[in-house]
């Protein structure tokens, strides 16, 4: 089908497809929201809530966006922003990470044996801690496989205790050692 034109009526009012085009690229440019636009407005929703649920919530009632599209955007603002505050702290990680391994070596060091606490002390978040804490754990296994035989092989006290009281292990790790040594005797 071949529209090139239009005529309307008696007086010969004429316009092209062109100009047809335009005109309805223009209305519906007139009608939507421009992308700077809803980007703006996501990230004044975002800045006065606590999630990416509240923010989508904000944008339905202050700017009259569809639930699924504002859901969408809020989550998508909220993840980069996560990604951009993850990526600034690894980076300052990195730059301090001389100091961290002062830390970690002065903490492995501690007669507690509670590696973890004690980089927390030093200010480390709680799971970069715990991560740390496991490998210097994991590293010397060989060391904690012999304390572990000498304590069950004793028959004075149960292995975790005397794990806890001659080796300084956290009571974490001697309690889990004690449950495992029972749930395998129980199934003997």
């Amino acid at each position: 089908m071949q529209w090139t034109r239009w005529t309307r009526g008696t007086r010969g009012t004429r316009c092209t497809r062109s100009r047809f085009t335009a005109a309805l690229t223009l209305a519906l440019l007139g009608c939507g929201k421009s992308a700077a636009r809803k980007a703006a407005e996501v990230r004044e929703c975002s800045a006065i809530t606590m999630n990416a649920k509240g923010a989508a919530q904000c944008l339905v009632l202050q700017y009259k966006w569809k639930q699924t599209e504002a859901l969408t955007a809020a989550t998508a603002y909220q993840q980069h922003q996560d990604s951009l505050s993850q990526s600034r702290a690894d980076s300052a990680w990195r730059a301090d990470a001389g100091r961290h391994a002062r830390e970690a070596a002065e903490c492995a060091k501690d007669p507690s044996g509670e590696v973890a606490r004690c980089l927390v002390g030093y200010g480390w978040a709680d799971p970069r801690a715990a991560a740390a804490a496991d490998s210097l754990w994991r590293h010397d296994a060989a060391k904690h496989k012999n304390e572990l035989t000498t304590c069950v092989v004793q028959r004075k006290m149960q292995p975790g205790a005397c794990l806890q009281l001659y080796y300084k292990w956290s009571p974490e790790r001697a309690l889990a050692v004690d449950d495992s040594i029972r749930r395998a005797r129980m199934r003997r």
